[in-house]
């Protein structure tokens, strides 16, 4: 069999950002989350895995020809489909207001993932859908690395837990880092209670100990910023949700990644016998 060979995949960390409702901003985090870790100087991949119903590409205020909708169903390739995006960020739209979708199975999903290993991204953030069923389920199961958005709201904390329960009941050996933000806050104090509760509850039942990777403001900002299609932390670095999205990235990416815990690590959970080689970014 031929060996996949160490390097770019290896060294992409992929961060999986999920949630178990929408509504709770975690499109809008992971694209300013993404622009954060670029303003870190590292290079880094915006997939949107909500194929048909993707937000990125508005969010950023970008035109993107082609999506991941047509990686999937083999009408482009990864090269042809990612589209410079703001601040620096590369960036896969998952395509919005399709009538007719590409059957996103897991076959399709690891094709995908096998195109984004080959390139030299440092960061992957995967804005995956809301939910733990149908598209998201296998992207969860996969994961190493992923980041639960919340709220305070009960029924969203319910939720995230619903999503940290999938991710850890597999095998122990394979439990992924779970990292948490808790959004929409109206005070620090209020986001650190909210994900004590929760945290609670996963480490009595689940025997999970979630990290908090930081409580995002309520930031009136944030919505001026969406309406003008411009990513809150270019619209308004300095606003107190922007800081809060920039800390957020310092601690991820000063935490080492989890073992094995890039890109070829995933991959290889989807799809365990696909040889990979090594290629130059998209536009390089």
């Amino acid at each position: 069999m031929v060996t996949t060979p160490t390097g770019l995949a290896e060294r992409s960390r992929t961060l999986l950002v999920a949630s178990g409702k929408g509504g709770v901003g975690k499109s809008n985090l992971s694209l300013n989350l993404a622009i954060a870790a670029r303003q870190l100087e590292r290079r880094v991949l915006l997939l949107d895995a909500d194929v048909g119903l993707g937000n990125a590409e508005i969010l950023a205020g970008v035109s993107a020809p082609r999506h991941l909708g047509d990686v999937l169903a083999g009408r482009a390739s990864l090269a042809e489909a990612v589209v410079p995006g703001p601040g620096g960020v590369d960036l896969l739209a998952g395509g919005h207001g399709m009538l007719e979708l590409p059957p996103i199975d897991g076959l399709r999903w690891r094709h995908v993932l096998a195109q984004v290993a080959r390139y030299g991204w440092d960061l992957v953030v995967i804005d995956g859908g809301a939910g733990v069923g149908g598209a998201v389920r296998p992207q969860l199961l996969a994961a190493r690395e992923v980041l639960v958005v919340t709220t305070p709201e009960p029924t969203a904390l319910a939720d995230a837990y619903a999503v940290i329960k999938l991710v850890a009941g597999r095998d122990p050996a394979q439990a992924p880092q779970v990292w948490v933000a808790v959004n929409q806050v109206q005070g620090a104090a209020e986001g650190e209670r909210a994900f004590a509760r929760l945290a609670a509850v996963c480490r009595r039942f689940l025997g999970v100990e979630p990290r908090c990777l930081g409580t995002v403001p309520f930031d009136p900002q944030l919505r001026r910023a969406v309406q003008r299609q411009v990513p809150l932390l270019l619209a308004a670095p300095h606003s107190p949700a922007a800081r809060a999205v920039a800390a957020m990235a310092r601690r991820l990416l000063g935490a080492p990644a989890p073992a094995t815990g890039g890109l070829l690590a995933y991959l290889t959970r989807l799809w365990p016998r696909r040889p990979l080689r090594a290629a130059s970014a998209p536009g390089e």
